[in-house]
């Protein structure tokens, strides 16, 4: 009971310093707004501290912490299935990412690039790669865990219209959301975006075709895998169209190759995404499908498909408001482990940015399910109510 009154202060006084601390940093001084934590606390320009100008070299990273609120009070806190903000009642390190990159310039002479990411927090659980690399980091610890995402040189050749390509471990191109959290409208994650590849290690090229137009094609070690299974690779490519005029995008992207050399394991992978701005609005509509050969024993083949939308509004200036509405079915149980399911889920939440480092994301999420066993409360129920807070700090 001194648990759950404990508790039900937690988010409110939460609410109420994120309030605080956004309010004293905007009314804190009318001049150029800064970039980074860094450079508001310590009043320097950026080139002083995160650029090597003579080598084009930018060191930064960021850290996204928050808490969520389980109407269920569950037993062993966890919000399953979802993931990553998957731990309830806990305040939780999601995410410290540091980074150290060049970046790629497209122009009419040939340039070399990179990047270096490693990443500490309770969301490196789902994001490491197999195989030798992620994997022996660090085992002493339930929820937290480290990871390198990326770790890649880029190299860009001014052949026609130019062609750049990456070479080593970097993120996948599959999806809309993206594990670099303040890329993400919402703290929490899609079902979809749980299902799909997160990073990938071998050889990527993009090609611009034209104004709108652009190509993707490599060679991947496969889904979320560095070293294990080295000779089962996997091709990896993508189109994307982009209307400038009348504020169109959409893209096609798909993996596809064997998962183990020891046996027939072809996964097969795409996401399609249609984007559409209307003034202040932007509507997003991603269906993604996955299919896997012997993923559930000798000739049991699994597979999953999803359709997500998502609305957002730009309110004002450092406000946002949005709303995400999923349909995931896994038709045989493999991704979820409860059987043959359809889940769906709907979550509204507000973007506020008081300060350009600084990104409050305040959402409440409602997951139904229609499954062969229960999913949510530890196994004994088909919905769960979800209410949480969190913030991305940018360095």
């Amino acid at each position: 009971m001194l648990k759950n009154r404990l508790f039900s202060f937690t988010i409110p006084i939460m609410f109420g310093s994120f309030l605080l601390m956004g309010f004293d940093c905007a009314a804190a001084t009318n001049e150029a707004e800064d970039s980074g934590l860094i450079q508001a606390l310590t009043k320097n320009e950026d080139s002083n501290w995160n650029t090597f100008q003579s080598s084009g070299i930018t060191i930064g990273g960021w850290a996204a912490s928050g808490i969520y609120y389980n109407a269920d009070n569950p037993s062993n806190h966890s919000n399953g299935p979802v993931s990553m903000t998957d731990r309830s009642g806990e305040v939780d390190l999601y995410q410290l990412d540091i980074f150290i990159e060049k970046i790629l310039h497209k122009s009419s002479n040939w340039d070399i690039g990179g990047r270096f990411d490693y990443m500490f927090g309770t969301d490196t659980r789902y994001t490491q790669a197999s195989g030798h690399w992620d994997s022996n980091l660090m085992n002493k610890s339930n929820y937290y865990n480290m990871a390198m995402p990326q770790a890649y040189t880029e190299i860009y050749a001014p052949i026609g219209n130019g062609v750049s390509a990456k070479v080593g471990h970097f993120y996948t191109i599959l999806g809309y959301e993206s594990v670099p959290s303040g890329n993400n409208f919402f703290s929490s994650h899609s079902y979809s975006f749980k299902s799909s590849p997160f990073t990938t290690t071998g050889v990527l090229f993009n090609y611009a075709i034209d104004e709108q137009w652009d190509l993707h094609f490599g060679a991947v070690t496969g889904a979320d895998n560095f070293a294990r299974d080295l000779g089962a690779w996997s091709q990896m490519s993508g189109l994307n169209w982009n209307n400038i005029n009348t504020g169109t995008a959409a893209s096609f992207s798909i993996m596809s190759g064997d998962v183990y050399t020891s046996q027939s394991s072809q996964l097969m992978y795409y996401s399609a995404i249609l984007k559409q701005y209307i003034g202040k609005w932007t509507y997003v509509l991603q269906h993604d499908l996955g299919t896997q050969e012997n993923a559930l024993g000798q000739n049991q083949n699994a597979g999953w498909y999803s359709i997500v939308q998502y609305l957002t509004y730009q309110a004002m200036d450092h406000v946002g408001l949005g709303l995400r509405g999923e349909w995931f079915r896994d038709s045989n149980g493999f991704r979820y482990n409860n059987g043959p399911a359809s889940y769906y889920a709907m979550t509204a939440g507000v973007n506020w940015e008081p300060r350009k480092w600084l990104m409050v994301r305040p959402e409440v999420r409602y997951d139904w399910s229609q499954a062969q066993t229960d999913p949510f409360d530890n196994g004994q129920r088909t919905n769960q109510f979800l209410l949480g807070v969190d913030m991305v700090v940018q360095f």
